[in-house]
């Protein structure tokens, strides 16, 4: 066998982590990421010995970092008040969906979209993907209770999800705009000392929805 470039292999990462934003799981095959990625296809199996599902994770993480790192280099500079940094980094996100032809989503939402029972080594990489900005997110937040953090910080990576696909929708990213905007007056309003009390209200509501659901 010919020797295999390292440069083949990040070409496929590269071709399957595009694909999977435009196309989501089922447009991101293999033979659709060796036509994107010009690579041997001898090389797929050489490099992602599992196949598909191997390539397709490891792209999904190389997504996920991505997106992670971002969320760290805006919200942790602390050069202007936390609202600014959330209306910049919904801002930034604005311009590269618009940047990038307003046609790709986020890998990790459209592949979370796209599983079903035979999936669950992909869906373990998304929940880990989206639980690692929850995370980053929440750990930047100005209040005391752990649980509000997180609360809150799952709700940007929802309105994030959210925006992608009003977006697509609507080829702009104006929709990342008022979400963001939305976002940095909640954190203007909500009380800086927000703890247990306010924490134990959210609970309650959130028990009760469920319970609702039910």
């Amino acid at each position: 066998m010919a020797r295999q470039s390292p440069a083949s292999r990040e070409r496929m990462l590269d071709a399957a982590e595009t694909l999977l934003r435009e196309r989501g799981l089922a447009g991101a095959g293999i033979h659709q990421v060796v036509a994107r990625s010009r690579a041997p296809i001898g090389s797929v199996y050489h490099f992602f010995p599992r196949g598909k599902t191997q390539l397709v994770a490891e792209a999904l993480q190389i997504n996920g970092e991505k997106a992670r790192a971002l969320f760290q280099r805006i919200l942790e500079d602390t050069g202007e008040p936390l609202p600014e940094r959330f209306r910049r980094l919904f801002r930034t996100a604005a311009s590269g969906f618009d940047r990038a032809g307003a046609n790709k989503g986020c890998a990790i939402g459209a592949v979370a979209l796209d599983l079903d029972a035979r999936h669950e080594a992909l869906r373990t990489v998304c929940r880990d993907a989206m639980d690692g900005w929850i995370a980053s997110i929440a750990r930047e937040l100005p209040w005391p209770d752990q649980a509000i953090r997180r609360s809150f910080a799952e709700m940007v990576v929802a309105g994030l999800e959210g925006a992608f696909i009003l977006s697509r929708a609507r080829q702009s990213g104006t929709p990342f705009i008022t979400v963001g905007e939305w976002l940095a007056t909640m954190l203007e309003r909500f009380p800086r000392n927000a703890g247990r009390g306010t924490a134990a209200k959210h609970k309650r509501r959130q028990h009760e929805m469920r319970t609702q659901r039910r």
